[in-house]
């Protein structure tokens, strides 16, 4: 297990649902001595916005928050700087750290798709080895090597202490972006039609986005608020609504063919899909038995899909999609 023992690892990742820390906690796990940084320098909603229209916008912000990382840095020599979805660091700031650990291997994965992350390009060259979630990314990008996402341990149903009773026939936890809101909504209506039960939680990020959305998308101009949730969900209550869920319902962004965490986390939980993704059907777990394609213009729920339980993969495809898989492949240690 120990396969980074004394490894020194600088960690840079987003904070997102917690993935963060369950990456720092199984690097930990195999042996790693792990510093984490958030990449941004600030978790709000407006230093996201402004990161993903121009992170000039805050680059004042940006440059005070890396030289106080760097300044913290300085005394300790790592064996890995780890970055994961490189949005605000900006090659300045990698090369600076490449000066200040020359010893170090530099290492990329990004878990969003590459055009919707143009200034990580940039920074590839300066990176030793670059991974993305998104294999369309990896075949069309110089030295990117395509590697799914993980599930984490909380997902892993080998490690649950019981065998939870099914209470909802899908479940569907996320954020209301592009069409998603008009596609779930058609969804839930074949569910209520064939009196299937569903947990849906459908997030904002705040009021304000919601308010603009209502008056600027005619998708939302009927959109009820109560159908909406301003808080975020914690990681153990979309464990548990999952853990009580016969099959779950992913919707991935239209510009995106990388397979989503949620998608990876039902091997884990070896729960049936319902995906919009049509790319899934290229991966080595795919069974139309577990997972049902949908088409996200005109979804049609087959009333067979329900029939049958969820089909265990093969022992290896677990392990290879577990976090400790992904951990092995990153760091060249498989």
């Amino acid at each position: 297990m120990n396969t980074l023992s004394n490894k020194k690892v600088l960690f840079f990742a987003p904070k997102f649902f917690g993935y963060e820390l369950a990456i720092k906690a199984k690097l930990e796990e195999m042996g790693a001595d792990v510093t984490y940084f958030d990449e941004r320098p600030k978790n709000t909603f407006w230093t996201k916005v402004f990161i993903r229209i121009n992170r000039n916008i805050i680059s004042s912000q940006i440059k005070k928050y890396y030289n106080q990382v760097l300044n913290q840095t300085a005394a300790k020599q790592f064996d890995y700087v780890f970055v994961v979805n490189l949005e605000a660091m900006t090659p300045k700031v990698i090369e600076k750290l490449r000066k200040q650990q020359p010893n170090a291997r530099f290492i990329l994965y990004m878990w969003d798709s590459i055009r919707n992350k143009k200034p990580a390009q940039i920074a590839f060259p300066l990176f030793d080895w670059c991974y993305s979630f998104d294999r369309d990314d990896a075949n069309n990008l110089t030295n990117v090597v395509f590697r799914p996402l993980f599930f984490i341990d909380t997902f892993d149903t080998y490690k649950w202490k019981d065998k939870p009773n099914v209470k909802y026939d899908l479940c569907f936890i996320g954020t209301v972006h592009s069409d998603r809101y008009n596609l779930i909504s058609d969804v839930k209506k074949q569910l209520l039609d064939s009196s299937k039960s569903f947990y849906f939680y459908m997030y904002f990020h705040n009021r304000v986005l919601f308010l603009y959305k209502k008056f600027r998308d005619v998708k939302f101009l009927k959109a009820p608020y109560s159908e909406f949730n301003f808080n975020s969900i914690s990681a153990i209550e979309i464990m548990n609504k999952i853990k009580h869920s016969f099959a779950v319902f992913d919707v991935q962004h239209p510009y995106q063919t990388g397979l989503t965490m949620r998608t990876i986390e039902m091997i884990g939980a070896e729960r049936k899909l319902i995906t919009t993704n049509k790319a899934i059907a290229q991966y080595d777990f795919y069974n139309p038995n577990n997972i049902l394609i949908i088409d996200r213009n005109k979804p049609i729920l087959k009333n067979e899909f329900w029939d049958t339980p969820y089909q265990p993969i093969d022992e290896e495809q677990r392990k290879y999609y577990s976090i400790e898989g992904w951990i092995k492949t990153i760091f060249k240690l498989a």
